[in-house]
């Protein structure tokens, strides 16, 4: 068995199926662990404190990272790849400018920072390798960066939504 995103977008849906609090599956180095307790045993004894963000799942809010201290949302997950299951169908797609994709399934995130400003605007000009946007797996933050120079035409998923692997996130119109 190979921990891979179908593997753990599997996990995930029987654990949301499950009458289970918490549920932890280990294969070679990589560890899923999965509680609807944001402050169970395991999650303090692994980390020494409570989780500084948390991905949102069924239930979770989807509204960003949470600073220390504040209460987090249910159910808590991590491990060193993953998935997120999606909250919504992806948004229908323009066709015109270069589609950048999602490099996994996760929340996807317009600025670096809850309150910070956004990585780009529609309109704004961007450089190739430019980040546009930041794609969270189970706490793990994958910038993504404009594959050419343009003018961004479209940013087709909501702060803080669940994308899947290959959903079209943002457009830029590499003439504009």
């Amino acid at each position: 068995m190979e921990m891979t995103p179908e593997t753990i977008k599997a996990l995930l849906d029987a654990f949301d199926r499950s009458d289970w609090r918490e549920m932890v599956v280990t294969v070679g180095d990589d560890r899923l662990h999965v509680s609807r307790d944001p402050l169970s045993e395991f999650s303090l004894q692994a980390h020494g404190a409570p989780p500084a963000a948390v991905s949102a799942g069924p239930g979770g809010s989807g509204a960003g990272p949470v600073a220390a201290g504040d209460p987090p949302p249910l159910p808590v997950a991590e491990a060193s790849s993953g998935a997120v299951p999606p909250t919504a169908p992806p948004a229908e797609e323009p066709v015109q400018g270069t589609k950048i994709e999602s490099p996994s399934v996760g929340l996807f995130w317009r600025a670096p920072a809850p309150g910070a400003a956004p990585f780009v605007e529609v309109g704004q000009k961007v450089a190739a390798g430019e980040t546009v946007a930041i794609v969270e797996v189970m706490k793990l933050m994958n910038h993504v960066a404009s594959p050419v120079d343009g003018v961004v035409t479209a940013i087709l998923v909501e702060n803080g939504a669940a994308v899947e692997f290959g959903q079209t996130i943002v457009v830029v119109d590499p003439e504009g």
